[in-house]
This record gives structure tokens, sequence and C-alpha cells, in this order.
């Protein structure tokens, strides 16, 4: 998978997850650019990077979900 559409199905998700409830994270990471540009770039590179199977990285994902209790 592309970098490109990568990007395209993390925006059509993050898109319908806003008609659900409102994300707070945006809102208070706006209050601080520096930390909304870290976060952004961590982000990026996390979606970038392809030296780990995308399965791998899901199953990291939801692991990680469960240990910090997140909901989903």
């Amino acid at each position: 998978m592309g970098l490109m559409q990568k990007l395209r199905a993390y925006a059509t998700t993050f898109r319908n997850r806003q008609r659900d409830r409102p994300f707070d994270l945006i809102r208070l990471l706006r209050r601080r650019p520096a930390l909304l540009l870290g976060v952004n770039a961590f982000e990026m590179a996390q979606l970038a990077a392809g030296r780990v199977d995308a399965r791998l990285k899901a199953l990291a994902q939801v692991k990680t979900s469960a240990l910090v209790g997140c909901p989903f």
C-alpha cells in the first residue's frame, strides 16, 4: 500500500470518526502548536514506515490500546 493510499484511508477514517463524537484531542492540541507538530510528525512517520508488516502494526496498536484501557 502506497503512502498516498495510507493517508487517504487515514483521512477517511478520521472524517467518519468526527461524525460519531467530537474529537477533543485536536481541540486540546491546537492550544499547543509545538506539541501538535510533534504528534503529527510521529503519526506521519508511523504511517510511512514500511519496515514492519501492516498486520503486525495493527496488532501492536490493538495491544497498546488494551494495555492503556482504550475502548477502541
